[in-house]
C-alpha cells in the first residue's frame, strides 16, 4: 500500500508540478481576471463625470428626487437645472457641460425632449439622465407600482416540458450547467492527455523495466490514474472557486449576475455524473498510452474518444427544443456522452430520477471496465518496445 500511494504522489506531483500544468492551470483565471479588469477600465473610461444639465419648462423637475447613486465602476454624472437656455448653451461650450435637455411644457403630452450637444454623450450618461427624469415622473406613485415600471417587461424562459422557467436576471443559471460542462471537458482532455503521455514516454525510455520489478502492474496503474484524476480535479477547484469569485463580485455589479443560485442538487449530481466519467476517460487515456508507441499516435487516438464528448454540444439545439427527446435520453445513457448530455438537460428541463440514476450506473459500470482494460493493456504492452498492441489482441488474451 505503500508503495501505491508512493506513485500516486510521484505521478501528481510530476504533473502538477510542471510548468506547462501551472500555466494551464493559471491560464483562465488570469484571462478571466483580464477581462473583468478590462470590462472594469471601459466601464470608468465611458462614464464621463462632467454634468448634464436640463431645462425644465414642464414643471416635473421644479422639485426633483436626487439622482440615484450608481455602482462603482461607473461614475456619478451631476444633473444641473438652468433657466434658460443661453446660460446652458454657454457652459456647454466652454465645456462644463457634455450636454443638456430641454423638457417642453408639453412633454408629459408629447414625451418629446431636446437634447443638445456638441459631442454625442456616452450612453451611461444619458441612462442616468433617463433615470433621474424616470425617478421624478413617478414620484407621485407607490413605491412598489414605481418600481415595477422602472424595472420594464420581464422575459420568461420556460421548459419545453413546462418543468422549468427563469426570469430574465436568472437566465445565467440556465448556462451556468453548460460552462460547467466545458470546464470539465477541458481540465478531462489536459489531465488525460498527461497520463497517456506519461505512460509512453516511460514505455519509450524504458523506465517500465525498473518499476515493475518493486511494483505490481496494477498498482501502478492504478496509483497513475488515481493522480490524474486528482490533478484533473485540482485544476477544476482552482477554476471553479476563481468563477465563484467572479460571479459573486460581479452579482453587485452586472444586473444578469444578479438572479444566480447555486442549487445543491444540481451541483451534486453533476458531481455524480461527472466523477465516473472522469475515472473512465483516464482509464481508456491510460489504455491508449499503453497500446501504442509513440505520443503522436496517442494522439490521434484520442480524437476518437473526444468527439463523442463534445456530441451533445453540437446538437444543443435538439437539448432547448426537447431536453426529454429520445435522442437526448439515448445519449444520456451512453458513457461518453453521458455526463455533457446530462449537464445540457439540466438547464433546460427536470430529469427524471430514473434516467439520472441508470445513467450514474452505466458511468460507474463503464469506468471500473476502464480500469480493468488500462491494467490488461497495461500487462500486456507494458514492455513491448516499438511494436504496437492491437486492441483486436487485447479481446483475443482474454477469450483465450
Amino acid at each position: 500500500m505503500t508503495k501505491f500511494w508512493r506513485i500516486t504522489w510521484h505521478e501528481y506531483s510530476r504533473h502538477v508540478f510542471r510548468k506547462r500544468f501551472i500555466f494551464a492551470l493559471l491560464s483562465m483565471p488570469i484571462l478571466l481576471g483580464a477581462m473583468a479588469v478590462l470590462i472594469i477600465l471601459i466601464t470608468w473610461m465611458e462614464s464621463n463625470p462632467t454634468p448634464i444639465g436640463y431645462i425644465d419648462h414642464s414643471g416635473i423637475l421644479a422639485n426633483p428626487v436626487p439622482p440615484q447613486a450608481v455602482k462603482w465602476p461607473e461614475r456619478m454624472v451631476p444633473m444641473l437645472a438652468y433657466s434658460d437656455e443661453t446660460s446652458a448653451k454657454a457652459d456647454l461650450q466652454a465645456g462644463k457641460l457634455q450636454a443638456y435637455f430641454i423638457l417642453p411644457s408639453d412633454y408629459l403630452t408629447t414625451g418629446q425632449a431636446q437634447e443638445i450637444y456638441l459631442k454625442e454623450p456616452n450612453n451611461p450618461a444619458t441612462e442616468q439622465f433617463d433615470s433621474f427624469l424616470s425617478n421624478n415622473l413617478l414620484a407621485s406613485q407607490p413605491k412598489d407600482i414605481a418600481n415595477r415600471v422602472l424595472e420594464g417587461n420581464q422575459l420568461v424562459v420556460q421548459s419545453a416540458d413546462n418543468t422549468q422557467q427563469a426570469t430574465e436576471d436568472r437566465i445565467a443559471n440556465v448556462v451556468l450547467p453548460f460552462v460547467a460542462g466545458i470546464l470539465f471537458i477541458i481540465a478531462m482532455s489536459t489531465s488525460s492527455g498527461y497520463l497517456m503521455q506519461a505512460v509512453v514516454e516511460e514505455k519509450e525510455n524504458r523506465t517500465m523495466e525498473i518499476m515493475v520489478t518493486s511494483v505490481s502492474p496494477g498498482q501502478l496503474m492504478t496509483g497513475k490514474i488515481i493522480a490524474d484524476i486528482a490533478a484533473g480535479m485540482t485544476q477544476l477547484l482552482v477554476w471553479t472557486i476563481f468563477i465563484v469569485l467572479l460571479l459573486v463580485i460581479g452579482k453587485s455589479y452586472i444586473p444578469i449576475l444578479s438572479g444566480i443560485s447555486f442549487s445543491s442538487r444540481n451541483i451534486l449530481l453533476l458531481l455524480a455524473v461527472m466523477a465516473p466519467a472522469f475515472v473512465m476517460i483516464s482509464g481508456l487515456m491510460a489504455a491508449v498510452g499503453a497500446t501504442v508507441t509513440e505520443g503522436s499516435e496517442g494522439q490521434q487516438v484520442m480524437g476518437l474518444f473526444t468527439l463523442p464528448i463534445w456530441l451533445p454540444y453540437i446538437l444543443v439545439s435538439v437539448f432547448i427544443q426537447n431536453p426529454n427527446s429520445p435522442l437526448a435520453i439515448a445519449l444520456s445513457f451512453f458513457p461518453l456522452t453521458a455526463p455533457m448530455t446530462i449537464s445540457l438537460r439540466l438547464g433546460f428541463a427536470n430529469i427524471p430520477s430514473w434516467q439520472v440514476v441508470t445513467s450514474i450506473i452505466i458511468l460507474v459500470v463503464s469506468a471500473c471496465a476502464a480500469l480493468w482494460l488500462a491494467g490488461r493493456a497495461f500487462r500486456l504492452g507494458m514492455l513491448r518496445y516499438g511494436q504496437r498492441l492491437r486492441w483486436k489482441e487485447i479481446i483475443s488474451r482474454q477469450r483465450a
